[in-house]
């Protein structure tokens, strides 16, 4: 069979209001290194006695904590995700404010059980299976003009999971074309 590569990305359609969310950790955070430099000084020169030092010593790390935790949080705001189908293989990984990259998964279509619409019936009855759990693969409520949601419900490395992608048919119509058998949910291609 022929080689076939699809790479798709879904971006935050709302970044309006992640941007005040960016702006409120970053400035948290560069105010506790200032209170961490600070309390660190106070250590240094005007502590006097072990229990002061203690607490003082005490505050510069919780200082210094809580500024690497908001400056690196701060950009879980603008998550995006990118779908790559490669020849019987579908890679999903998350992207944080289009600088860092993490691989969630690598799906073989020998590992893919199901494929349907989100909100159908079959979906409804997968989701509602104590033994798969469900993760959403997109950052919108909302699915753009020319994509839907869709679940693929498949076998990974840490069990049965129920994946919500945001994508468009195109996607689901190479993985399909990979597969040895029929993964396509009863009624996928009935009207909505």
């Amino acid at each position: 069979m022929k080689e076939v590569f699809y790479e798709e990305s879904v971006d935050l359609h709302n970044q309006q209001s992640a941007k005040p969310k960016y702006m409120v950790f970053t400035v948290c955070g560069w105010l506790s290194w200032v209170l961490a430099f600070l309390s660190g000084i106070n250590t240094l020169i005007g502590a006097s006695g072990l229990i002061a030092i203690m607490i003082s010593l005490v505050l510069t790390a919780l200082m210094i904590f809580s500024a690497v935790f908001l400056l690196t949080k701060r950009h879980s705001f603008y998550i995006s995700y990118d779908y790559t189908f490669v020849s019987d293989e579908l890679r999903i990984s998350k992207v944080l404010h289009y600088r860092k990259r993490k691989h969630l998964y690598s799906i073989g279509s020998d590992r893919i059980i199901q494929i349907g619409r989100v909100d159908s019936e079959s979906y409804k009855k997968l989701k509602k299976s104590p033994d798969i759990k469900e993760e959403i693969l997109t950052p919108n409520s909302e699915a753009e003009e020319d994509k839907e949601f869709i679940y693929i419900y498949a076998t990974t490395n840490v069990g049965k999971r129920l994946l919500i992608l945001e994508c468009r048919m195109q996607l689901i119509a190479n993985i399909v074309r990979y597969m040895n058998r029929m993964v396509l949910e009863p009624e996928f291609n009935k009207k909505q």
